[in-house]
């Protein structure tokens, strides 16, 4: 799934959206939503090379600020 980059306004909404859920004890819900929100790109790096490409790609996480910093192929480098 492509993602794209997010306003400092759209990451705050998204982190709103995932505390309410958690409020309401929608734990999985919110952790759902919050993966929308793109990963900082040093932050996907350093996954990558502590626990592999796998945890990103199956995680759903989103990666656009990563594939800006870093290329569209850095995480099959």
């Amino acid at each position: 799934m492509e993602h794209k980059l997010m306003s400092e306004q759209e990451k705050i909404n998204i982190f709103m959206e995932a505390h309410e859920l958690r409020k309401e004890g929608k734990e999985e819900e919110a952790a759902a939503v919050q993966r929308k929100a793109p990963l900082p790109a040093f932050l996907a790096k350093s996954c990558k090379e502590n626990f592999g490409a796998d945890i990103l790609i199956q995680g759903g996480w989103n990666l656009a600020e990563a594939n800006a910093e870093y290329g569209p192929d850095w995480l099959t480098d």
